[in-house]
Order: C-alpha cells, then sequence, then structure tokens
C-alpha cells in the first residue's frame, strides 16, 4: 500500500504542476545522457532527504546549531556519498523495469545500461569521499544482469534494504527497530515518488533507439558535471 500511495501521490502532483505552470506533456528524458541526468538527481533527491530529514527530527530544536559543526557536517557529507551508490543501484533498476514494461527487453539489458550507470555515478563531480566508482558500477551491472533474468520487481519492494544502510550510516539516530523503520518506510516512499516522476518524464520508445544505438562495452563519454552531492 505504501509504494502504490506514494507514485499515486506523485502522478497527481506531476498533473498538478502541468496545471499550474502550463508544462509540456511531451516526455523529455529521450536519450543515454539525460536518463543518467535524471538516475542522478533524484538518486541524490532521496539520499538527502532520507539523511537530513531523520537527523533533523533527532536533533529537535538544536537542529541549527548541530548542522553548523564540522563533525556533523563530515558525518552527513559521508553518510550522503555512501548511500548514492547504493540508491543509485535502486534507481538504474526501476529505470530498466519502465524499459521493461514497456517492451524493450533488450534495450534494458545491463550491456546496454552501462552508459546510464556510468554517467550517473560520476554526474556528480569528483566524490568528496574515498568512493571506488568502478567497483560501485559493477555491483549496479551486476544487479541489473540478475535483474534482467527475472520478472519485475516493485519498486516498492527495494525500500527495506536501503533503508537499512542509510540507517546504518546515520551520524544521529536511536539504535531501535522503530526508528529503522521510520527511515525504511521513507527511503520506500521516495523511491516510488522517484519511480512515478521517471514514469512521467522518460520517452521509452526513443530512449529505447537510443541506448541500443550506444556501442557496448565502449567508454560512457559523459562529462561529469560540478554540482555537489
Amino acid at each position: 500500500m505504501l509504494g502504490h500511495a506514494a507514485a499515486a501521490l506523485e502522478r497527481i502532483r506531476n498533473i498538478g504542476r502541468r496545471f499550474r505552470f502550463g508544462w509540456s506533456t511531451e516526455p523529455s528524458c529521450r536519450n543515454p545522457e539525460q536518463l543518467a541526468a535524471l538516475l542522478a538527481g533524484e538518486a541524490a533527491f532521496v539520499v538527502q532527504k532520507s539523511t537530513l530529514e531523520y537527523c533533523r527530527a533527532r536533533a529537535g530544536c538544536s537542529w541549527t546549531k548541530l548542522f553548523e559543526t564540522d563533525e556533523l557536517v563530515t558525518a552527513l557529507r559521508r553518510a550522503r556519498w555512501t548511500a548514492f551508490p547504493v540508491v543509485l543501484g535502486d534507481l538504474a533498476e526501476a529505470g530498466q523495469i519502465l524499459l521493461r514494461r514497456a517492451g524493450f527487453e533488450e534495450a534494458a539489458s545491463a550491456a546496454r545500461l552501462r552508459p546510464v550507470v556510468a554517467g550517473a555515478l560520476r554526474h556528480h563531480g569528483e566524490p568528496e569521499i574515498p568512493l571506488d566508482l568502478d567497483a560501485a558500477e559493477r555491483t549496479i551491472l551486476d544487479r541489473l544482469e540478475r535483474a534482467a533474468q527475472a520478472p519485475t520487481r516493485s519498486v516498492r519492494a527495494f525500500g527495506p534494504a536501503t533503508g537499512r544502510v542509510i540507517f546504518e550510516l546515520l551520524p544521529l539516530k536511536t539504535d531501535t527497530r522503530g526508528d529503522r523503520e521510520v527511515v525504511q518506510n521513507q527511503v520506500a516512499f521516495l523511491l516510488c515518488g522517484a519511480y512515478a516522476r521517471l514514469e512521467e518524464r522518460v520517452a521509452t520508445a526513443p530512449l529505447a533507439e537510443a541506448l541500443l544505438a550506444e556501442a557496448v562495452g565502449g567508454p560512457a563519454g559523459f562529462e561529469p558535471a560540478t554540482r555537489p552531492l
């Protein structure tokens, strides 16, 4: 129910945005570079919202002072960067699911999505902590390879495992089952919202055509952005 509610809420919001701002209904994500940027942005959003909101709630009224301390700022930066490849793996599979459900199985293969994963991992520039992006890329591609051999999953199923990872990285936490479940539920909700936005923004047919035109196994060729995570 949680996943369906999150996706439905995001779709309602999308309709409201188009009505209010006159957004075009034409999906804007049509090639691997655009998908990489979209996944990187969504992953950063999920990571930042799930870490900062919990820590802010735990800090209570003193959160403004705490968030100015070097120790906490450094710990939060480490948590966000460490969690980013994990969440990106979830969203890479979400993009794969979207393509597969639209009937583009070949375009959704790990080999075809490799440039997207490579570009998304490096979209925010050089990590601010020691982070093996090549190893993270292999982990995500292995996951996509396994996922392609099985029926598509519900994105809400990703929340518990990723939520546990994020919870263990949090610098401010009480090690209780209730708090852990709060983070897990929030991550599941955020991932389902991200999937709904992918549905809204990804033009699956042009994207699949562009993915199939990519040279499999070659360099990704994406320029890293300078925007920080």
